[in-house]
């Protein structure tokens, strides 16, 4: 039997790390799916529409994230809440417009799915006269309202608590999927030999190892220098990620130091996390849910107001991880965290293979806010009923 043809548009945004990764494992799914062939398309639309004022806010971002913790938090607060028809929504929502507008004409995907809460497809989508079937993957185990808009197709999200705040937000349930948030399948699936992995990696198998990713952490060599008294002898394993001069910085400072290897960018970092005793890290969603479903104890160091505060307490109410607020309560928990991989629980958390049931029910095709969509029937050009563009509300 000949394969049908598919074509899926992915939006995403580089702001951390996570959307991204997200998106990768929903296309590698996708890749895999038997008897249908797709055409993925991966799109950060904000570097694509505004790459100048990308760039400024994405070090703004990570400024605030880092520096600021609590600026950052009042902003999230302030601005959770927020709807998409009210004027702060519909700007955020405006961002990408022309050029998602571009994307609908030259693609015309079959299906639009957000791993980011930047909305354009539907101002994009009335301008062009078109309607395509829209999903929202939500990349948080806490709820932002900058993700819900009514004209969302299917929403797929982490936990039934979620699924019932949007539920009250007038979003029909069936409508809102509860798939937990999708990771890559080197996440899931056969594990090597920590033999093997550390003859390639070049580290030493009888070696206690804890993986620190410290690009994302704030202080990093004060981090670094209080682990280093750990009464435990274990070596660090600091990862560094795309931050060329923190790394460089890093190499130099602990050159002598055996019990230091620091880690440039890495795709692999599922290997690392099979060898470590404990990981310390920021609590973004998607490493948590990585690190969880690989078994390895996680602490989460100072984790930021908003959406990492909940992650790191949803998962904290589980017993999946520790928090650490200061250097002291660090080296107490990675040290308790060491022993108990060496004593691991009887019964392991194992997160949903979420990207496996977000592609079955995006190829059901069955979204309930599609029929609000249509109006006269006519095919659109990519073969979807027109839209009725008065169900957008216009921008400022």
């Amino acid at each position: 039997m000949e394969e049908r043809a598919g074509k899926i548009l992915i939006v995403y945004a580089r702001f951390g790390d996570g959307h991204y990764q997200v998106s990768k494992a929903l296309e590698q799914q996708f890749a895999s799916h038997p008897g249908t062939r797709f055409e993925l398309h991966l799109v950060d639309l904000f570097a694509e529409a505004h790459p100048a004022m990308d760039a400024i806010v994405r070090c703004a971002y990570a400024k605030s994230m880092t520096w600021f913790p609590k600026t950052y938090g009042w902003s999230y607060k302030v601005t959770n809440g927020m709807k998409h028809d009210r004027p702060l929504g519909r700007w955020l929502h405006a961002f990408g417009q022309s050029k998602m507008a571009a994307l609908l004409r030259t693609i015309k995907p079959d299906a639009v799915i957000h791993t980011f809460p930047f909305l354009a497809t539907y101002r994009a989508m009335a301008s062009s006269g078109i309607a395509i079937p829209t999903y929202t993957v939500i990349t948080d185990y806490e709820l932002h309202t900058r993700w819900i808009h009514p004209l969302t197709d299917g929403y797929f999200v982490a936990t039934e608590e979620m699924k019932a705040q949007i539920a009250g937000m007038g979003i029909r349930e069936d409508r809102i999927h509860v798939t937990g948030i999708p990771i890559r399948g080197q996440f899931r699936g056969e594990r090597r030999s920590r033999l093997e992995i550390c003859g390639e990696k070049g580290l030493d198998p009888d070696r206690t190892y804890v993986l620190v990713m410290i690009g994302a952490l704030s202080d990093p060599e004060r981090l670094v220098d209080s682990l280093l008294t750990l009464e435990l002898s274990a070596t660090l394993l600091l990862v560094a990620g795309r931050n060329a001069r923190l790394c460089s910085r890093l190499e130099k400072r602990y050159e002598s130091r055996t019990e230091v290897q620091v880690i440039g960018y890495t795709d692999r970092i599922e290997a690392y996390m099979s060898v470590a005793s404990c990981i310390v890290t920021k609590a973004g969603a998607v490493t948590l849910t990585e690190a969880i479903a690989m078994g390895v104890p996680v602490v989460v160091y100072k984790p930021i107001p908003g959406q990492e505060q909940g992650n790191a307490e949803y998962w904290g109410r589980r017993q999946a991880l520790r928090m650490a607020k200061d250097a002291a309560s660090l080296r107490e928990a990675v040290a308790l965290a060491i022993r108990s991989r060496e004593n691991p629980p009887a019964s392991p958390i194992v997160p949903k293979d979420a990207s496996r049931v977000i592609v079955a029910e995006v190829l059901c095709g069955g979204g309930a806010g599609q029929l609000a969509k249509r109006s006269s029937g006519m095919p659109s050009p990519s073969g979807w009923p027109t839209f009725d563009p008065r169900l957008i509300k216009s921008g400022p």
